[in-house]
Formats: C-alpha cells, sequence, structure tokens
C-alpha cells in the first residue's frame, strides 16, 4: 500500500471511528458534552497518531513540502470532524431530548 493510499485510509478511519464513537455515546447517555468530549478524544488519538506516522514518512527538509502538506490536511480533517460531529450531536440531542422536554414544558405549565 502506497503512502497516498495510506494517509487517505488514516482519514477516512478518523472520520468513521470519530462518528461513531460520538454518535454511540449521545444515543446512549444523551448528554452532548459526554458524548463529544468521548469523539474528540478518538479523533485527537487518530490524528496525532497520523501526523507522527506521516513526519516519519517523509524526514529531513528534502521533503519539508511533502511532510506540511500532509500535517495540514490532517489538522483540517480533524477539525472538520470535530465540527460535523458536534453539529450531528446538536441534531440527536434536538430529535432524542427535544421532544420530551416540550412535552414535560406542556405538562408543567398545565399543572401550574
Amino acid at each position: 500500500m502506497t503512502y497516498d493510499m495510506m494517509f487517505w485510509v488514516l482519514l477516512g478511519a478518523g472520520f468513521v471511528l470519530t462518528g461513531l464513537v460520538g454518535v454511540l455515546v449521545m444515543w446512549r447517555t444523551e448528554h452532548v458534552l459526554i458524548s463529544f468530549a468521548a469523539g474528540t478524544l478518538v479523533n485527537t488519538l487518530i490524528a496525532v497518531g497520523s501526523i507522527w506516522w506521516w513526519s516519519s514518512v517523509f524526514p529531513g527538509e528534502e521533503h519539508h513540502f511533502n511532510r506540511m502538506f500532509g500535517i495540514f490536511g490532517y489538522v483540517v480533517s480533524a477539525v472538520n470532524n470535530a465540527v460535523l460531529l458536534l453539529f450531528a450531536q446538536l441534531a440527536m440531542k434536538k430529535k432524542i431530548g427535544g421532544a420530551s422536554s416540550a412535552q414535560e414544558q406542556l405538562q408543567y405549565d398545565d399543572d401550574l
């Protein structure tokens, strides 16, 4: 497998694993902060590991552009994953927790 292929496989794995962990934790706990922290931890671990691997593939000054371009790609991907995860969890919170909260609010208003 070429370095380019490994680059894209690691980017895809970061996207899929970050999303899976974040969404599954959100589904079980219904807490945005806990699920975002879990997804971000996975995202950070994959990004740091990928950046370390990419830097070791292109050592030295003669590969400076290749190294920096790959690191930039991993950083942009990590930020995109975090933003997508947050929006997905906020949508889940609205769908999971939003309906019951509105019903409880209506019931509370009726009790008064």
